[in-house]
């Protein structure tokens, strides 16, 4: 189920919880295992094997657990360790220097089905008392997200004053939606950001670039030219997205509404993902003042669509 967006509210039919850094994700918990699945559908169950045994935290199995992934780095989300799990992380292998620095925990916070009955349609609140008697053991791996009702504005404010993600509102009494979004939850964040995708960029030297070219698609599918983000890389970032980004180069992709001058551009496939934050978009639909965030793997180029972020939300 997704958000829409929306600006700090108080109410009292809505509970709102923090809104995390990291990778979304469904924890299917059966008898002895236990998987994990992107947004995308990707199985991230081999790059987090410490969260493996998830299942033997909970009661009422089969159970499907709504949730997030995250890093914990210096006290706060990673997402860049995260991002390291995923990049390099495969089954079998040591964890490495990412899962020393970082490590990672699963923060539940809905339940889709208990003793393998789907409960989608219950109201929020008897969910989140499901989920909280199905996880009867919490631990370092896997938590419940907490929540406070009605004072939203006073939950908003904190998290910008920590550095935080923002905040989700969810109405009280919401059934759970797979796939849909709505204005049953609502995402409030201190900063616009969307999702394009890499189809070239603007080399400066050999391990670095003057900026990325980015598109999205629209509506029927069509990939559209929304303008070039140069700025918000460190320098580790920038000299792994141009090693990521030289096997990828080759024709021009099939980019319409195109203002960028093709002679100064090493064309790339449009496989990466990346995150930026904006200002808004120009009556031109390009993307104004917009900075570098991060790279979103957890994402196929083919959901960052213009139309679902200026008219529903932003992912």
């Amino acid at each position: 189920m997704l958000a829409s967006t929306a600006e700090p509210f108080d109410s009292p039919d809505f509970l709102f919880e923090p809104k995390w850094d990291g990778f979304r994700c469904l924890a299917y918990l059966e008898k002895g295992t236990t998987q994990l699945k992107s947004r995308s559908g990707s199985d991230l169950s081999g790059s987090f094997p410490e969260l493996a045994s998830l299942h033997k935290c909970a009661a009422g199995i089969p159970a499907v657990l709504d949730g997030e992934i995250i890093a914990f780095h210096e006290g706060r989300e990673s997402f860049y360790h995260l991002q390291q799990r995923v990049r390099h992380g495969h089954p079998g292998t040591p964890l490495g220097k990412h899962a020393q620095l970082a490590p990672i925990i699963f923060i539940a916070f809905d339940i889709l089905y208990s003793g393998g009955k789907s409960v989608l349609a219950a109201p929020l609140e008897d969910r989140k008392e499901l989920l909280r008697r199905t996880v009867a053991d919490e631990n370092q791996h896997l938590l419940i997200n907490s929540y406070i009702l009605e004072a939203g504005e006073a939950l908003y404010a904190a998290a910008v004053a920590q550095g935080r993600e923002g905040i989700v509102a969810k109405k009280r009494d919401s059934p759970y939606l797979p796939g849909k979004r709505s204005k049953l939850w609502l995402k409030i964040k201190p900063k616009k950001t969307v999702d394009a995708v890499v189809v070239g960029y603007v080399p400066k030297t050999d391990d670095s670039f003057v900026s990325l070219v980015l598109a999205q698609y629209s509506p029927k599918g069509e990939l559209l030219h929304v303008g070039s983000v140069g700025t918000g890389f460190t320098e580790q970032e920038t000299r792994e997205i141009l090693a990521e980004l030289k096997p990828l180069s080759g024709k021009k992709p099939a980019v319409q509404r195109l203002r960028q001058p093709a002679a100064d551009v090493i064309w790339v496939k449009p496989e990466m993902v990346v995150e930026v934050r904006i200002f808004e978009y120009t009556p031109r639909g390009t993307l104004r003042h917009p900075v570098y965030c991060r790279r979103r793997e957890d994402l196929n180029p083919e959901q960052c669509v213009i139309k679902s972020w200026l008219e529903k939300g932003d992912g």
